[in-house]
């Protein structure tokens, strides 16, 4: 086992955070004096539950936190964690504190109390001194210890100090013991004393009890009987009530019924009358409606009878028009082949002049010929041509070298186009680089921010979580310790702790109920609440028998077997105004204890006021009933009511403590849902992270290539400039060349244009005249060929203007054909019409004439209903007549049943009728008659002697079985004190013959010969001898330890301390500064020793010391940056030597 790893957080001088990696083997903490080496010895023994604020060098516990510097300010809460390792095996510790919650202790992030902290440094093996801080001054205490002293340092570190604890509470328990079982004796002879002289009053009581047991049963069973007759009783006036009910109900409708037909048949009868009248108004309106639609058949007629005429006349015209139109499409026919005529001479006039224009264009053409082939050259003309061909030459040769430098020119504009389209691509993808990189970057801070607003979620939800646990453990211990009376509190502790063969359970730990009802409840059960439920009655003793023999109190209990659920009055309307409701459907219970809730509360009854439990009482309510203020109105007849400043019951805080636990799994699910999301945020801040350096990376690579893209288009740049500046030269030479060769050319066309001849003209005349002749052939045809088409254009509109009239004409014929049908159809219509009001008017007469018979039933059928309207009304009456008579027996019996209650309900609680044999009533009369006859005969007796009999005796056995525990628990805890004498005495021998082996190899190492030892001071005396060390360094004889020089008294102590570790198999040991007052002879051997004990435990050392600093695996430095602040600074040892 080590420690891996140590947090400080603003503890003492230590600002900020400070993570301090330590080796499993050998680490050294170095630093001036003051720096604040030793805080973190003292955050060690801090973190591991040491609290003494001598050891912490503290004067309170404000001292941990951090006082502020100049560049931090003053810390709100002080942490220590370190974590523990022991192969696979890992666990974290951590302590904090603040001003207000004061200190806090965790293992694995859960919460634990102090004193748990024992079991958990035992499972790491740092019980007791197994772990060993040793300062300057433990050296100083070894050598300084006296004998004693040093004895029980010896045992604390072998645990040889629990025996002696043990020892020493043995002979106390022993001693009290011992005057407990002369209490005992003295006690118990009192009581048998006093039993033996109450023996004769007993054996009578004893039958007096018997007799009254029977007669209580016997008047239970007489009550109960009793009872349940008058509610036979009471159940068969109430069918009877219910029966005439259902009958007067019915008599009431028919009554109704027959009261609803008379109106019916007055109604009918003035119906029909206005029906009669309403019937010959309408005959009336049928008749007049008639005479028009026969009015409208003759106007139809006649308008069909025109239109037949118009008809006529049209197809007259149609017909003359039809002719017209012949006579105008043969004009057409005629004038379309004129037409055709004139465009075949139009065409032909354009061919012959086309054709004379053609050969006048060939003329032009041989013209133009001749005149080239005539043309001569003259050496003028030679002349041109050969300076004309030197010009060309000159600027061929100049052309090929500006096609080089274009080329090249081309070739560098290439490179410069290509090597800015790399920068541009280059700079677009570092660009979304960038983009991506601050996205990623951005993502990683949202996650980040995410993170540690989930882990301050987490950790004031543990807050919470803390708060809520510190509340349900008030609610608990308040329940258990402020609410919960002695009795039942010593009852179930004893339960708890498996010292009672039972299990009660109070009565507000087995039932839930809403809010509003709690004060009802409490104030209605009283002390009740705390009637305790068990199976048996044979529990029920046990339980009794543990409170009598620990003088603990008394307690009441109900047996399951006993138990009889009551039964609510269900003649009480549950929807009546003001009615809660019963207890029994509103509350909630363990259907284990269902039987005993019910034999508490079955029958109560909740209201919502004063008010409406004094009218339920008034009308002959008999049950109990409670209000939601707390007023409690008894079967009985006493009512209790008021209010106190008392605190919450026991029912309100077993509520409450159900929403808190209801509360706390809610808190915990959250818990674990952040955890989760602590978790995958922590994975998504590791992939953002991870994605940010690949995009950096990604980006510095193509910002690389972009620095050579630029390169490149620089030296494209400057070759395109040489090439620009070549081809400004070779275009200058090649401008001059060109205008040379222009003159040249310019010279050469002018002597050619000079050496051209004329063509003839009279061939050109011949032909400009049939030109023109042919021109005017086409003009003259032209013209005829458009008098023909508008001739045609005349016609041929005529021929449209005749065709719609035509048109017009047969849509008119269509037109009347269609007002015929019409006509024709509305004709039908309306002749349907006029049948249609005929038939209505035949029925409306038919109508008339059933009404009128009508009339005359009605009239028979009202004087029937009449008659038996009164006979069904006789009924009624007889029906009303005969309910009050069976109401009046109804209260009778429930007065009678009221009076039982008053007078037995309380002393015998009513079962219910369902297992209550009735035919039993007389016998049982009888038998109450015999048996209060018996306890008059008897006489006077003092029934308080059975009690004090029993509990006499009672009490001589529980004193005969405490007189044989204690008898024994004598003779155990004197074994156990021998036992323990015995295993100390061999662990301690044994432990100190391992010690003073070691020490003597330690001493002989460290000195380099002699020797020492270790011896008891009186080895006659077990416990009380001390230990001395006897030592002899080289050349000198055996001395005491306080006799030895300084340095030897040091060398000493440190083997023995040494010695004593490695017996006790320490895994951790804390040396603040042990070596500093050893010369450097005895620092190297020490330092060596302490390098050879690290390989099998974990050293942690503050040291100045050079020797000692070279031989740590890992080495801290410690600083005072500023004053008040301390830093941690890691050093490589391999470096620092």
């Amino acid at each position: 086992m080590y420690i891996g790893r140590i947090h400080l957080k603003g503890f003492k001088s230590f600002g900020g955070s400070h993570e301090i990696a330590l080796s499993s083997n050998f680490t050294a903490v170095v630093g001036p004096n003051g720096s604040g080496k030793s805080n973190i010895l003292d955050a060690l023994r801090w973190v591991l539950g040491d609290g003494n604020p001598s050891r912490l060098r503290i004067v309170r516990q404000g001292d941990l936190l951090f006082q502020g510097s100049i560049s931090l300010p003053p810390a709100s809460s002080s942490e220590v964690m370190v974590h523990l390792r022991e192969g696979n095996r890992v666990s974290t510790l951590r302590r904090r504190f603040t001003n207000d919650d004061g200190s806090t202790m965790f293992i694995d992030g859960r919460r634990i109390r102090l004193i748990d902290l024992d079991d958990i440094k035992r499972k790491w093996r740092l019980e007791g001194d197994r772990f060993a801080f040793i300062s300057q001054g433990e050296v100083s205490e070894v050598i300084q210890q006296r004998p004693l002293q040093r004895r029980m340092h010896l045992e604390a570190i072998f645990g040889i100090d629990l025996y002696r604890k043990q020892r020493e509470e043995a002979i106390q328990r022993l001693d009290v013991a011992t005057l407990e079982m002369q209490r005992i004796l003295t006690l118990k002879t009192e009581l048998q004393t006093r039993k033996e002289a109450i023996a004769d009053l007993v054996i009578r009581a004893r039958e007096a009890k018997g007799v009254i047991d029977q007669l209580e049963r016997e008047k239970s069973q007489l009550y109960w009987v009793k009872r349940a007759r008058s509610e036979k009783i009471l159940d068969g006036i109430r069918r009877e009530l219910s029966d005439l009910g259902v009958q007067a109900t019915a008599s009431k409708f028919w009554t109704s019924g027959w009261r609803r037909a008379l109106n019916r048949a007055e109604d009918a009868i003035n119906s029909i009358s206005e029906d009669r009248g309403s019937m010959a108004s309408t005959v009336t309106g049928l008749e007049r409606s008639l005479m028009d639609s026969r009015r409208k058949l003759f106007s139809l007629s006649t308008s069909l009878v025109g239109s037949m005429e118009r008809r006529k006349a049209l197809l007259g015209d149609i017909a003359g028009e039809k002719d017209r139109f012949a006579g105008t499409a043969k004009r057409m026919e005629d004038l379309e082949r004129d037409v055709a005529r004139a465009a075949e001479e139009e065409n032909e006039s354009s061919r012959s002049f086309n054709d004379a224009r053609g050969e006048w264009e060939q003329y032009r053409k041989r013209v133009e010929e001749r005149s080239d082939r005539i043309r001569s050259l003259r050496e003028e003309r030679a002349a041109c041509e050969a300076a004309l061909e030197s010009a060309r030459s000159r600027g061929k040769g100049l052309g090929l070298s500006i096609l080089e430098v274009l080329g090249e020119i081309s070739r560098s504009e290439e490179s410069v186009k290509e090597a800015r389209q790399d920068l541009g691509r280059l700079q677009e993808e570092i660009e979304q680089k960038r983009s991506l990189e601050e996205a990623a970057g951005n993502r990683q801070r949202d996650v980040y921010a995410a993170f540690q607003q989930a882990a301050a979620s987490l950790q004031k939800l543990s807050r919470e979580m803390s708060a809520l646990e510190g509340e349900m453990e008030t609610l608990r211990e308040t329940a258990f310790t402020r609410v919960y009376p002695a009795p039942v509190q010593h009852l179930l502790a004893a339960v708890r702790l498996g010292r009672i063969d039972a299990s009660p359970r109070p009565l507000a730990d087995v039932i839930s109920c809403p809010d509003r009802l709690v004060t009802a409840l409490e104030s209605f059960l009283g002390a009740r609440q705390f009637l305790l439920f068990v199976k048996d009655i044979d529990e029920a003793g046990r339980c009794i028998a543990h409170l009598k023999a620990r003088s603990a109190g008394r307690a009441t209990f109900l047996p399951l077997e006993s138990a009889r659920a009551r039964h609510p009055m269900r003649s009480i309307k549950e929807d009546r105004p003001g009615i809660v409701g019963w207890v029994s459907d509103l509350i909630g219970m363990e259907s284990e204890w269902k039987e005993c809730v019910l034999h508490v509360l079955g029958d109560l009854l909740i209201v919502e006021s004063f008010d409406v439990a004094r009218d339920l009482v008034r009308e002959g309510f008999r049950g109990p009933a409670v209000t939601l203020e707390g007023d409690v109105f008894q079967p009985g007849g006493t009512i209790s009511g008021g209010k106190t400043n008392k605190g919450a019951g026991a029912i309100e805080i077993r509520r409450n403590l159900q929403e808190k636990e209801k509360e706390a799994e809610r808190l915990k699910n959250e818990r674990s849902r952040l955890e989760e999301e602590i978790a995958e945020l922590e994975k998504e801040e590791r992939d953002a992270s991870e994605k940010l350096r690949i995009l950096s990376e990604e980006r510095r690579a193509l910002e690389d290539e972009r620095r050579s893209a630029e390169a490149a288009e620089a030296v494209a740049a400057r070759t395109r400039a040489l090439a620009d500046e070549r081809r400004e030269g070779i275009l200058a030479a090649l401008s001059s060349c060109g205008r040379e060769y222009l003159e040249i050319r310019s010279r050469l066309e002018e002597l050619r244009e000079s050496s051209s001849e004329e063509p003839e003209s009279s061939r050109e005349l011949e032909l400009v005249k049939s030109l023109e002749e042919s021109r005017s052939r086409a003009e003259v045809a032209a013209e005829r060929l458009e008098t023909a088409r508008r001739m045609f254009t005349m016609v041929q509109d005529e021929y449209r203007r005749s065709s719609s009239r035509l048109e017009e004409l047969e849509k008119g014929l269509e037109d009347l054909a269609l007002a015929e049908k019409s006509w024709k159809r509305g004709l039908a219509e309306e002749g349907r019409t006029y049948y249609g009001i005929w038939l209505r008017l035949q029925e409306a007469m038919s109508g008339m004439k059933d009404l009128v018979e009508g009339h005359s039933r009605t009239l028979t059928s009202r004087e029937r209903i009449l008659e038996r309207s009164a006979s069904a009304t006789a009924r009624m009456e007889s029906l009303d007549s005969r309910i009050r008579q069976a109401r009046q027996r109804l209260d009778s019996t429930e007065a009678e049943i009221a009076e039982s209650i008053d007078m037995w309900e309380e002393r015998f609680p009513y079962p219910g009728e369902e297992n209550i044999d009735t035919r039993d009533y007389d016998r049982i009369r009888r038998s109450v008659r015999e048996l209060e006859k018996s306890l008059r005969e008897i006489g006077d007796v003092d029934l308080g002697v059975l009690s004090e009999d029993a509990s006499l005796a009672e009490r001589l056995g529980f004193l005969e079985e405490q007189l044989r525990d204690v008898s024994t628990g004598i003779d155990e805890l004197r074994r156990l004190i021998e036992e323990t004498d015995r295993q100390a005495g061999t662990l301690f021998s044994t432990s100190l013959k391992e010690i003073d082996r070691k020490f003597c190899d330690l001493f002989q190492r460290l000195f380099g010969g002699g020797e020492a030892h270790l011896r008891l001071s009186d080895d006659d005396n077990l416990w009380e001898a001390g230990v001395e060390v006897i030592a002899r360094p080289p050349g000198k004889r055996p001395q005491h330890l306080a006799q030895l020089s300084g340095g030897e008294q040091s060398l000493s102590a440190i083997s023995l301390l040494f010695a004593a570790m490695e017996v006790a198999g320490v895994p951790l040991a804390v040396l603040d500064e042990v070596d500093a007052s050893l010369d450097e002879v005895n620092l190297r051997r020490f330092s060596e020793l302490a390098k050879e004990y690290s390989r099998a435990m974990q050293l942690i050392c503050m040291t100045h010391r050079r020797a000692t600093m070279e031989r740590a695996d890992l080495m801290y430095g410690v600083t005072m940056s500023e004053p008040g602040l301390s830093q941690v600074v890691g050093v490589r040892v391999e470096d620092w030597e």
